[in-house]
């Protein structure tokens, strides 16, 4: 039977290289959008490389993430990959305390809640299936080069999730792996596509978050460095 996966965010940058890599690895792959025309776009230069089709789904919409949960468990019950891809940095310059709450709450539900309330749903497919929920994510400590706090706030519950998760499924013997993929520096729209020696491509990071898929080993719970690092939490 063929793999199917869901990618978020999968019509541009980095979303669009995980599910490339993916197509090229035989999977069948639900390329997440939220805009019809970018996500028809996206999905028609994808063709070229395998079966890719369009899901509309708005990670930010709870109501739009409850109907792609619906129409995947309709149309589409082989699925056994879901990739948290899409995401939204904020203003990665401004001091922390000049954040307005709105601007907290649309990161937190971009990058946090919306991926929590998708994994949730898609849950007992993947469960049936055997499945993965791979997220992509952040280094959640500020650094002096590196303090961006809408953004490391928001993706900090994501890396919880992903151990907390990891370890009820271990815990519960539930046959889902679920672990982050950390690809460090990337070259994307998201950071005005910054260039310098220690900056990936997006087609870079993709192989290596793609990589983690289908080496055959067990990642659960754990939150991955680019390097192949784990990041530990005390």
């Amino acid at each position: 039977m063929t793999r199917t996966a869901l990618v978020t965010g999968a019509n541009k940058g980095i979303g669009f290289e995980i599910a490339k890599h993916l197509l090229q690895a035989g999977y069948h792959v639900l390329v997440g959008a939220r805009d019809q025309e970018r996500g028809e776009t996206a999905v028609h230069a994808l063709k070229a490389f395998g079966d890719a089709e369009l899901l509309l789904i708005d990670v930010a919409d709870l109501q739009s993430i409850d109907r792609a949960v619906a129409t995947i468990k309709q149309s589409y019950p082989a699925l056994s990959l879901l990739v948290n891809n899409a995401g939204i940095p904020g203003d990665m310059h401004k001091v922390g305390w000049e954040f307005e709450v709105d601007e907290l709450l649309t990161t937190h539900q971009v990058n946090f809640i919306g991926p929590f309330a998708l994994s949730k749903g898609l849950l007992p497919l993947l469960i049936a299936n055997k499945g993965i929920i791979q997220n992509i994510s952040i280094p959640i400590e500020p650094l002096s080069f590196f303090n961006a706090f809408a953004y490391q706030t928001a993706k900090a519950p994501l890396n919880v999730m992903t151990k907390s998760w990891g370890m009820s499924f271990e815990k519960d013997n539930i046959p889902v792996e679920i672990f982050a993929i950390m690809p460090g520096a990337v070259s994307t729209d998201l950071n005005g596509n910054m260039t310098g020696d220690f900056v990936k491509t997006t087609a870079q990071a993709a192989e290596i978050i793609v990589n983690y898929v289908l080496d055959d080993e067990n990642h659960n719970g754990q939150v991955i460095n680019y390097d192949g690092t784990l990041s530990v939490y005390s």
